[in-house]
């Protein structure tokens, strides 16, 4: 690629590389895996993924501790307030089970909010449910 000044333009003060942009440079420019699974916004069908066939709301419950009141809730997305009010800071001294609840939720709140933002952008979607189940899998997406 280089900084052949042909194929530079500038927008906004920032140099902008005129091309395609590809799986490598995403990875060497954001320091992000592109090998491994991908991880989709599209995930309408997310009921599938759930463990034991329970209820999506019986599962959101099982992996942090808590349910939503009814009037944070919009279908399947709950409102960001809420989230980050019951989640904003994990205690000093929690244990595993409850550090693990807090990083499910601060990764929710980052998939729906600055990855894969809905056009409210105040709700995020229970969609993220099946990529959270498992933490130890998280290093497995690109």
């Amino acid at each position: 690629m280089g900084d052949d000044p042909v194929r530079l333009y500038r927008l906004d003060g920032v140099a902008h590389i005129d091309g395609v942009i590809n799986d490598e440079d995403v990875s060497y420019q954001l320091g992000l895996s592109v090998d491994g699974r991908y991880v989709s916004g599209c995930l309408t069908d997310f009921q599938i993924y759930i463990q034991g066939g329970c209820s999506a709301w019986v599962w959101f419950q099982e992996l942090l501790d808590v349910l939503p009141p009814a009037n944070q809730i919009q279908k399947f997305a709950v409102n960001c307030t809420w989230f980050h009010k019951t989640f904003e800071e994990c205690p000093n001294g929690a244990d595993e089970e409850t550090v693990r609840r807090h990083a499910r939720a601060y990764i929710m709140m980052l998939l729906g909010t600055q990855l894969f933002a809905d056009k409210s952008g105040n709700r995020i979607h229970i969609r993220w449910l099946p990529y959270v189940a498992r933490l130890e899998e998280m290093g497995s997406y690109s």
